[in-house]
């Protein structure tokens, strides 16, 4: 494996993305071969034209993509790994519902990349063209409510415009669906008038908004009164201790709303700037779906594949920080010792090397249990790998992953059967698979946990909790609230 360190180009002087055009005759090629293939087969064909850009800031590229194509926009980045995708548009879509959704969503992204037209990508590229994103919902048997209005229980987009940085390159691509009757300068003008609004749009996000602060400004409310929910928790630990469950995870939501006299909106934009200013380890996500958008900092990985290696954590078992150095160690250091979360954290483990020996020659971990630090709560997290056997892709390994004890619980059924019938909570795409693949069944896929859904004015927030025998209600909410700051603080919270 290559590991690359890659300097910060702003500091270096290097300067950021100024404008984009693709060579119209080349373009007109890849139209021209993916026209003729979709007459072969007579199907939709996809058109990937690839190209190297300048170096880019993926936050401050956002704003103008969502500008471009308002509606469908993803942003996904590990800021500790210089790691990007941000695309706009949808060339093509997969969207399932009900039990099949994993299989269902697989054989449409299979036929979808099948005699895919690529064009300029580079030889040495980490990733596979062309590259889908989405996600999934946690729990398909839960009914939807209108909260969750435009997320499916499955979910790939083909993006229109995708900017991509990976490995110390940065790339853009155009995804076009080509059919056996289309016409082809008809997707010439088209694209080009992409373009156009993408210039339009970078010209005009020249300069920077100031960051507002809606401390002041904020009305916050349970979707379950406190009470209610530390009752619930009490409840819950009463049957595991009768024996009905080892262990189950217990979400709750808020709402959060600007007072009326407020004349500024929500900025996902500002939104995605604070929480990668305050979560560097984490995947910082955006998926915007007409209005609303699914944003979040999720410190966990359920899956990465790449060149056949199989990645992926057992992260459960969660303490606050301290408030200076010593106290911080002691508190991770109780958290290693700790029976009740050293025992919820191994169940994780023990799930996960089950799972992966479906499709793994190999499956190894840790030798250690490790501490993951983040703002407000460090956890115990466990890395665990595998060499995938032939044949698979990234989405038939979710599909067996999801959802792990951490976020769902064990057995996991019966524990699903509780979530489903005592928590009253619309969970949406709250604690499920979000992340991309590439054409050859590798990418990656976080659990969307520190997250909500925002809208123009409200948002709803999501955080939960794992619950076993020796859990005490009030620490169970308190630990909650922990989680919660993540967002509120992304929403420009900062009481």
């Amino acid at each position: 494996m290559k590991f690359m360190v890659v300097a910060n180009r702003e500091s270096m002087g290097t300067p950021p993305l100024r404008s984009v055009s693709f060579d119209q005759e080349q373009l007109r090629v890849s139209l021209q071969e993916a026209s003729s293939r979709a007459l072969h087969y007579q199907r939709n064909i996809v058109a990937c034209l690839v190209k190297p850009v300048e170096y880019f800031q993926p936050i401050n590229l956002f704003p103008c993509l969502q500008q471009c194509i308002p509606g469908d926009c993803f942003f996904w980045t590990q800021p500790s790994t210089q790691t990007a995708f941000i695309g706009c548009g949808s060339a093509a879509q997969i969207e399932t519902w009900g039990a099949t959704r994993f299989t269902e969503t697989a054989t449409g992204w299979q036929t979808l990349v099948e005699h895919a037209v690529i064009s300029g990508a580079p030889s040495d590229t980490q990733v596979r063209f062309p590259l889908f994103y989405g996600g999934f919902s946690f729990d398909v048997l839960q009914p939807t409510t209108p909260l969750w209005e435009g997320f499916p229980h499955g979910l790939l987009i083909l993006p229109q415009m995708l900017f991509l940085q990976e490995a110390g390159q940065t790339m853009v691509a155009i995804n076009i669906l080509v059919g056996p009757d289309d016409d082809i300068e008809l997707h010439l003008t088209q694209t080009q008038a992409l373009l156009e609004r993408f210039q339009a749009a970078l010209d005009s996000h020249s300069t920077r908004k100031s960051m507002i602060n809606f401390s002041q400004c904020m009305a916050i409310h349970d979707l379950r009164p406190a009470n209610e929910w530390r009752e619930l928790v009490g409840n819950i630990v009463r049957q595991i201790q009768a024996g009905l469950y080892q262990k189950v995870v217990l979400a709750r939501g808020v709402q959060v709303t600007l007072n009326p006299q407020i004349q500024a909106s929500l900025d996902v934009s500002q939104i995605l700037t604070r929480l990668t200013r305050s979560n560097p380890g984490s995947y910082i996500f955006a998926i915007q779906r007409g209005g609303r958008c699914f944003t979040g900092a999720t410190p966990e990985c359920l899956v990465r594949i790449h060149e056949g290696q199989l990645s992926t954590m057992a992260l459960a078992g969660t303490a606050p920080r301290g408030t200076n150095e010593l106290e911080d160690e002691q508190i991770g250091a109780e958290l290693l010792a700790s029976a009740k979360n050293q025992g919820e954290h191994h169940s994780v483990v023990a799930m996960l090397q089950e799972t992966l020996l479906q499709f793994c020659r190999q499956v190894r971990s840790g030798d250690q249990r490790q501490l993951i630090k983040l703002k407000n709560v460090q956890h115990l997290m466990t890395p665990i790998m595998g060499e995938l056997l032939a044949g698979y892709s990234i989405l038939e390994v979710i599909a067996h992953l999801h959802p792990t004890p951490a976020v769902g619980g064990l057995p996991r059924q019966t524990s699903l059967q509780a979530i489903r019938e005592q928590e009253a909570l619309d969970r949406g795409w709250y604690a499920s698979p979000i992340g991309w693949i590439d054409a050859g069944g590798g990418g990656e896929f976080a659990v969307a946990l520190r997250s909500g859904l925002i809208g123009e004015r409200d948002a709803t927030l999501f955080a939960g909790c794992g619950i076993v025998a020796a859990s005490d209600p009030e620490s169970e909410y308190v630990e909650s609230c922990l989680k919660l700051k993540v967002m509120l603080h992304g929403l420009g919270w900062e009481n």
